[in-house]
């Protein structure tokens, strides 16, 4: 069983770890990629809007296609999304002078890698329903780890060789993606051991009366209390896509540089370790209903202490609340969908989860950010996020329904 259980939790840290380094490398340094390519910075906001825009369509779809499909399961999903990805960075480098080639392959790259986001939580779900044992937490926390030292290095490469390495440095991290992907599964023997531990359950709400899945209209109408959650989350996560799109911006207007962005990003990545390695403890004694309202509270604060920073070791100071935001929240929220959304619903479930913390926070961010930078300055842009952080807690709190786990 333990050996089982290891080898589980390795190869989906592998998976989880090679997927944030590549998220990193295309979506992190995206407005230095794009400024690299002569991107303004409202051009930068329309080219990553569109993108989160093709991801709120692109993942109900793919989503609602997982729930159906007998014959394509979600690895094969997934690996279908990354070839496709893989494919679309290949064009950057071959051809890369038109602003909009540029933007429309950009835009394309990142709407997949926002798809296969909550794909990999299903995928990991798909195994702990089936009671393998397996450690989400740690191997996503490992997935931090590998984050925050491609910011640190990659942030200094682009300082020393400028924005040119981005697109070529994604491409390689998405060859050991694929194998990742390719690798994630058990073994005949592996799942005999495995002895299908009901101890290691996520509780099942649905197991014995299945029914077909809702379409995406459907979803909506069936969980009122869930969409409204999800509108209060897009609103929470508005703050958090403006600080990590243009923390490039933010840092020049405190007198920092790439170097500084980078380092920033690897404080922010590492200090999520801790708390999602110790996520298997935290769930034990806290319901995961209440770990999202806590973390709720600390997206905000992360969002005014920010505003307020006036130098660059502040900033820095400010993404200690990481680890008790995002770190805490992104688990919870996993475990959460997986219990209150009915079996039949939770690949859409993961789905629209994703749509609200990147797809439309992302959008509204990238169009707003860009506009606001370009008319106005950083301050004006953060203090805007964190009012609207403001609303999205309260909403959050009150739209949060008790979950079994």
């Amino acid at each position: 069983m333990e050996k089982t259980s290891r080898k589980l939790t390795i190869k989906y840290a592998l998976l989880q770890s090679t997927y944030w380094i590549s998220q990193c490398t295309i979506y992190s340094f995206a407005a230095i990629y794009l400024q690299y390519r002569n991107f303004n910075n409202t051009q930068i906001g329309i080219v990553l809007s569109l993108s989160a825009i093709l991801s709120i369509i692109l993942q109900p779809v793919v989503s609602a296609f997982a729930d159906k499909s007998k014959k394509k399961t979600v690895r094969n999903i997934i690996l279908i999304l990354l070839l496709i990805a893989f494919a679309s960075a290949i064009l950057l480098n071959i051809k890369a002078n038109s602003l909009l080639f540029i933007g429309c392959v950009f835009a394309i790259i990142t709407a997949i890698q926002f798809t296969i986001n909550p794909l990999l939580n299903s995928y990991a779900l798909e195994y702990i329903n089936k009671g393998y044992p397996f450690n989400y937490g740690l191997a996503r926390g490992t997935g931090s780890i590998a984050f925050a030292i491609t910011s640190f290095f990659l942030g200094h490469g682009v300082s020393r060789f400028s924005g040119a390495i981005i697109v070529p440095f994604f491409l390689i991290s998405y060859v050991f993606l694929f194998l990742s992907a390719s690798f994630f599964r058990l073994k005949d023997t592996d799942k005999e051991a495995a002895n299908l531990s009901k101890n290691h359950r996520i509780e099942d709400i649905s197991d014995e009366n299945e029914n077909p899945p809702s379409t995406i209209l459907g979803f909506f109408i069936k969980y009122k209390r869930f969409t409204l959650m999800l509108v209060g989350i897009t609103m929470l996560f508005y703050a958090h896509s403006l600080i990590n799109t243009y923390l490039i911006n933010i840092m020049e207007n405190v007198g920092g540089d790439s170097s500084d962005m980078g380092l920033s990003l690897t404080i922010a990545a590492a200090l999520e370790l801790p708390t999602m390695a110790a996520f298997a403890y935290i769930i034990k004694k806290l319901r995961c209903h209440t770990i999202i309202k806590t973390a709720s509270f600390f997206f905000l604060m992360k969002s005014l202490f920010i505003w307020l920073a006036p130098n660059v070791n502040i900033v820095h100071l400010s993404q200690a609340f990481q680890m008790l935001s995002f770190a805490l929240f992104t688990p919870a929220s996993v475990y959460y969908v997986n219990s209150i959304i009915n079996k039949e619903d939770r690949n859409k479930g993961q789905a629209m989860m994703g749509v609200a913390t990147i797809g439309l926070s992302g959008t509204i961010a990238y169009i707003t950010g860009g506009n606001l930078l370009d008319t106005r300055d950083p301050s004006y842009m953060l203090l805007m996020g964190f009012i609207v952080s403001i609303v999205g807690f309260i909403i959050v709190c009150f739209s949060t329904e008790k979950s079994k786990i």
